[in-house]
């Protein structure tokens, strides 16, 4: 749990208030990074200094940051990172496979060649200002500026999500319709057989809200290998695929990423080595900013990255 709120009481409190705070709040245990890179204890080093000396606010702001966005995560996790020192990113990409011909005895062995295609990552800024007044601080609102900062991580981290799911969902190039029926594991199962028949290898499995529920309850109660799982409210391996669930709302004019009426698509089966990616610039970063004039302190958080598919064929759909 982030400490933001107990270190902005700490800095507005009086004297007598200000070691009180200390003494009950920070553990002894904690330790920082002290200016020349040792490690003090937390409480120590506030007894002896002024907080606006060290870095622990700065700090304390980007774990806030960090903690309101791990939450939201999927997506970083569900297809390939990948780094860029640039502002654009041209990756190739080629067919799904290839077979070796014969070689006679002592004949020259032919150099296999495959065409390659390439898509391009344009890297773009997100990012967005959490409202912290100076309402706020000076009547101690401590713990709202703190949720205000963890919005403002989740928010930018919703937003590399919806740009994955958006671009996936509308360049798979494989859909399975379940015409209303089977809608959980088999037809799950039908997915990973339509990537295999294309040459790729199904490895990730992206599921909506109502996606997830409906395979749950496939587990609820059962005697099926991670029901146990399910119980816990988690979902265990499917056909062997990653599993994570994404909320969003997608940015598609041509599909709607729900699973509850005819034509919504609740699932995404793909292999993550081939179906794309993100190229991250510059990830999560945290500024400090003022601006007098609307009477706001703070920080923006912003971040740089790309995303784009690769092999349509290694996605596929899963329309309800």
């Amino acid at each position: 749990m982030s400490n933001l709120s107990t270190y902005l009481k700490i800095a507005h409190a009086g004297p007598s208030e200000r070691k009180d705070i200390i003494e009950r709040a920070i553990p002894r245990e904690l330790g920082t990074y002290d200016g020349d890179g040792k490690i003090v204890s937390v409480r120590e080093l506030l007894l002896t200094e002024a907080i606006e000396s060290t870095t622990l606010i700065q700090t304390e702001m980007y774990n806030t940051v960090m903690e309101g966005a791990e939450p939201q995560k999927c997506f970083r996790q569900a297809v390939q990172m990948l780094r860029t020192n640039s502002n654009t990113l041209r990756v190739p990409y080629g067919s799904s496979g290839t077979y070796a011909g014969e070689v006679a005895e002592g004949a020259e062995v032919p150099i296999g060649q495959q065409d390659y295609a390439y898509r391009d990552f344009t890297i773009k800024k997100y990012g967005t200002r959490p409202l912290i007044t100076r309402e706020l601080i000076d009547d101690g609102l401590f713990d709202a500026v703190a949720m205000e900062v963890r919005k403002a991580g989740a928010s930018v981290e919703n937003r590399l999500n919806q740009l994955v799911l958006t671009c996936l969902l509308d360049n798979a190039g494989n859909e399975h319709d379940t015409v209303g029926s089977n809608q959980g594991i088999k037809a799950i199962a039908s997915a990973v057989g339509l990537v295999k028949e294309d040459g790729y290898i199904p490895d990730t499995i992206v599921l909506c809200p109502q996606a997830e529920a409906l395979t749950l309850n496939e587990f609820v109660p059962t005697g099926y290998v991670g029901a146990d799982a399910a119980m816990a409210g988690r979902l265990p391996s499917l056909m062997g695929l990653r599993v994570f669930t994404c909320g969003v709302t997608d940015d598609s004019s041509t599909y709607t990423w729900q699973y509850d009426s005819d034509g919504d698509i609740g699932m995404l089966v793909y292999d993550s080595r081939n179906a794309g990616g993100i190229a991250m610039r510059r990830d999560l970063t945290v500024s400090r900013y003022e601006d007098p004039i609307r009477d706001l302190v703070g920080c923006t958080v912003t971040a740089r990255f790309g995303v784009n598919y690769l092999a349509a064929n290694a996605i596929c759909r899963v329309k309800y």
